[in-house]
């Protein structure tokens, strides 16, 4: 039986098309839209 890890972080949704992605995404797996990091998943600002 194969099973995959849980990925960390949240889910990130598509600003464009909606659908829901891995954290780890840097675009849409959907529609290829570049996906914004957001305080959540990033803390390169402070």
């Amino acid at each position: 039986m194969c099973f995959r890890p849980p990925t960390a972080g949240k889910p990130i949704n598509c600003p464009e098309c909606g659908s829901v992605n891995p954290a780890t995404a840097k675009t849409c797996l959907k529609c290829k839209a570049e996906l914004k990091k957001t305080a959540d998943n990033s803390d390169s600002d402070k």
